[in-house]
Formats: structure tokens, sequence, C-alpha cells
């Protein structure tokens, strides 16, 4: 039995478990998994950015900019309209005005990025990106609810397109196994359908449970068990949560934290070691703190973390899209 054969009978056998606790407890499971995983896969996933940073730009000079950024000006404007909340920009007509604004200039931003990458690759032409971005954005318009909840369950995709992608580079004789790897969470959110889809919904008698519910998409979908919305987001971000701490570590050594000379950045000696050295300590004091918040004002902790993660949200794209 091969290595690729193993990481199969791993993930789906880790995928089966997970589905299995997290359908019988949802609630419970959502608060552990956050509190255990969410700042920790928060400082790997900058430890692995920070290793594909290129130490000059060079003719990438345009891309970078342009994505580094875009994550800083939409994560300020998120959280200006985040932390604005009760005033008047808040209405129902506001919010909605204000929400498809940012997910308009949030998607010419990609339809930007995907340009400039295809422009850097020999006999590309990627310009499909900006009609693909208008369709999106009229979207945005028309159901600004239905498209922030599909951001939701879209995102921990992301990670497993990363790993997709850095497999390719690292780990080639294991991609035939990771497509069937990602063939099997699609059953696995059928068996939660047929398992939790008439269940009564969970309990929203605290202000934590409302808001895990809610983040689920009970309020936009009420016509759906909020016991199974729960249970798939929960699932959906703990694969999330695996790719980042473990997964993508065992495939890219550049990603395992502490060797740092595999950081170019921090090795090579026109880098910026002190800097680099101090944000990782930063961000490793940033994992202790939400660990205390979270033991001290769970619920609270919880709505600052989820404001704030909106930026390693963006932070994602412009890495991925110069993977392609």
């Amino acid at each position: 039995m091969t290595n690729a054969h193993l990481f199969l009978i791993a993930f789906v056998l880790s995928c089966a478990l997970a589905a299995a606790v997290i359908g019988a407890a949802p609630l419970t499971m959502s608060i552990a998994t956050i509190f255990l995983f969410a700042g920790v896969h928060n400082l790997m996933e900058f430890r692995y950015f920070a290793a594909r940073m290129p130490l000059r730009w060079g003719r990438s000079r345009v891309y970078y900019s342009v994505g580094i950024g875009g994550v800083v000006i939409l994560a300020a404007a998120y959280l200006t309209l985040y932390f604005a909340s009760g005033n008047w920009l808040w209405s129902l007509d506001g919010w909605a005005t204000l929400t498809a604004v940012w997910n308009t200039t949030f998607v010419l931003w990609l339809a930007v990025m995907f340009y400039l990458r295809g422009r850097q690759r020999p006999r590309s032409d990627w310009s499909w990106a900006f009609p693909a971005a208008f369709f999106l954005a009229a979207l945005a318009w028309l159901v600004p609810q239905y498209w922030s909840l599909s951001l939701v369950y879209i995102h921990p995709f992301v990670a497993m397109w990363f790993l997709e992608r850095q497999m390719r580079r690292t780990r080639p004789e294991w991609l035939r196994a990771y497509h069937f790897c990602l063939a099997s969470i699609p059953v696995f959110l059928v068996v939660l359908w047929f398992a939790f889809a008439s269940s009564p919904n969970l309990p929203e008698d605290t202000k934590l449970f409302w808001r895990i519910g809610q983040h689920a998409g009970s309020e936009i979908l009420p016509g759906i068990s909020s016991h199974f919305l729960v249970a798939t987001h929960v699932f959906l971000e703990s694969i999330h949560y695996f790719v980042w701490i473990l997964l993508i570590p065992l495939i890219d050594r550049r990603a395992i934290p502490w060797k740092l000379s595999e950081i170019p950045l921090f090795a090579n000696k026109r880098g910026y070691p002190k800097l680099v050295a101090g944000v990782l300590a930063v961000g490793l004091l940033i994992v202790l703190l939400l660990w205390g918040g979270f033991a001290v004002d769970y619920t609270t902790t919880r709505d600052v973390y989820f404001a704030f993660a909106i930026g390693h949200v963006l932070a994602e794209f412009p890495f991925l899209i110069k993977m392609l």
C-alpha cells in the first residue's frame, strides 16, 4: 500500500468520524473547534504565505501591490461596516446596498488579479475574469444575503484548492488519491442532509447559540433545519482547519512552522529576519490571547474574531491565484 493510499484512507476515515461527532453535537463541536483551531490555523496560513512571498517582487510588483492593497482596503471597509452596526447604515436598505457595494468591489479586485496573473503566463488571456466578475456582481446586488452566506460555505473549499495546487508541486503522485478525497466530501454532506435535514432546529436561547445558527444561515434559510446547517458548516470548517494545520505542512516542508530557514524573507541575507520573527511572535501571542479571550468571554471573542478574520480570507486569494 502506497503513501497515497494511506493518505486517502486516513482522510476519508477522519471525515467520517468528524461527520458523526459533529452531527451528534453541532453546537458543542462548533464551540470546541473554533476555540482550539481558529487562531492556530490563521498562524499556519501566515506561516505558509510568508514562505511563498518572494524576496523581490520583480515583474510581479503590480500583481502583489494590487493584491496586498486590496486586502488592506477591503478589510478596512468591512471592519468599518461591521463596527458601524446599529446606526443608520444598518437599516435594511442601507445594509443591503453597502454589502452589495463591498461584494462588487471584492469580485472586481479578484478579476483584476486574475487578469494580471494571466498576463504573466505565455499565451494566456484571462480577461474572461471580467465578465465573470460582472455576473457575480449582479448576483451580489440581486441577492446580497445569499451571496454573503455562499461565501461562508465556499471559504473552506479555498483551503482544499490550496492543498490541490501545492500537491501538484510537491506530491504529484498523491493527486489522484486526493481527488478521491474531494469526491468523498459531497457524499458526507448528503449523509448529513438525510440524517439531520428534518431534525428540530437547534436551540437559540442564548446569544452564542443564536450567533452560531445565524452564521450558518438559519435566518436566511428558515425552511432548512439549523441542525443540518450548523453541522454542515462545522464539518467544512473542520476540514479547512485540518488542511492548514496538518495537511499542507505534511506535503510542503516550507510550511513546517519551525523551519524558518525555508522563508526567503527570513533566511536570505537581503531579507528581513527580525521583522519576520517579530510578526510570527505577535501571531503566536494573538493565538494565546484568543484562547484566553475564549475562556473568559467566548461569545464576544468569537464575534471579534470573525470580524477580523476577513483579513485572512482576503489574503488567501492573491497567493492562490498566483499559484494557478
